[in-house]
């Protein structure tokens, strides 16, 4: 499968060349930086709120990485939160991989944990929509190709490592959901060319694994959660008042999370915990590439990514 990436570091009159030597003056191992140079107290620079850029060569889409971590395309924006409270994740210092592969890497600790991600781009292969097409539940009209008329879709691939760095049994809660956000990126200086336009008259649904505008999947979650809910609660462990399997029109504004899947779970001190999300860069609604996407191996896309500077060679 091609997997070509590329990712570019932007910044408003800093080369290229100065934003790696920046990193790897951090970080001489490309290991993640503590966001605990970001002191609220004391003076900002571009550092502190670095935006990154990830995509595949091909393709018209891209996705940005905000300063928060957060995964803005011209659709929707990924979200994540942490703790009982349900706490927007903060900004953090995000680096490349080895100091050039495009996997992204940032992590902040709170309350006891360290949340490390990483985050790729990937593509999903016609033959794994081809398998999900083969193993439909109802017949195909006679004559009818499944090989045919097959779009390979992008697919933002995020990991999250939770672990508990306290020295006694920690309870972790960790929390996804989507926003509209800003499609434009005005604000960052990126030009988008796929989006759409908010509109309030959106209606949403979960299955058991994905998060729907209409009928297009926004972004797939992992097993193992203890509730999901259409817009953020005070108390999260309340009862859902909503039937999450229903289509429900959640009447958001466009920075309103909606799509809500928490999780929870005890920690033994240094335990790590690991969470895989999953976002379609452009929301679809086929439900063989749905199928397929929910079915990919984050591991599988990742070392494609790392063996494909050795293919070049």
């Amino acid at each position: 499968m091609h997997t070509s990436v590329f990712l570019r570091f932007r910044k408003a009159g800093i080369p290229l060349a100065g934003i790696f030597a920046a990193l790897l003056a951090v970080s001489p191992h490309a290991q993640t930086v503590s966001s605990s140079i970001n002191q609220p107290d004391q003076p900002s620079s571009w550092f502190n709120k670095q935006t990154n850029e990830i995509g595949l060569t091909g393709f018209d889409a891209a996705t940005e990485i905000t300063p928060e971590g957060y995964l803005q395309s011209g659709f929707e924006k990924l979200m994540f939160f942490t703790g009982p409270d349900l706490h927007p994740a903060t900004d953090q210092v995000q680096i490349l991989e080895q100091g050039t592969l495009p996997i992204v890497h940032y992590e902040f600790a709170r309350d006891g944990f360290t949340y490390r991600f990483t985050v790729f781009a990937g593509k999903i292969d016609k033959s794994a929509i081809i398998r999900a097409r083969q193993n439909a539940k109802f017949p195909f009209l006679p004559g009818f190709d499944i090989t045919s008329g097959i779009y390979e879709p992008q697919v933002d691939f995020i990991r999250v490592d939770i672990t508990n760095s306290a020295h006694e049994l920690k309870r972790a809660v960790f929390a996804s959901g989507v926003c509209y956000g800003d499609p434009t990126g005005a604000a960052q200086g990126v030009s988008r060319k796929a989006g759409e336009s908010f509109n309030p008259g959106w209606m949403n649904y979960f299955d058991d694994a994905n998060f729907y505008r209409f009928n297009r999947d926004l972004y797939s979650f992992p097993a193992g959660y203890v509730d999901r809910s259409f817009t953020i609660r005070k108390n999260w462990s309340e009862p859902n008042p909503q039937y999450v399997l229903g289509v429900t029109h959640v009447d958001a504004t466009p920075t309103t999370p909606v799509g809500i899947v928490t999780y929870a779970r005890d920690l033994k001190p240094g335990e790590t915990w690991t969470l895989d999300f999953k976002m379609l860069v452009i929301p679809n609604a086929d439900p063989f590439v749905i199928s397929a996407v929910d079915d990919a191996s984050l591991d599988a896309i990742e070392a494609q990514v790392h063996a494909e500077p050795a293919a070049q060679h």
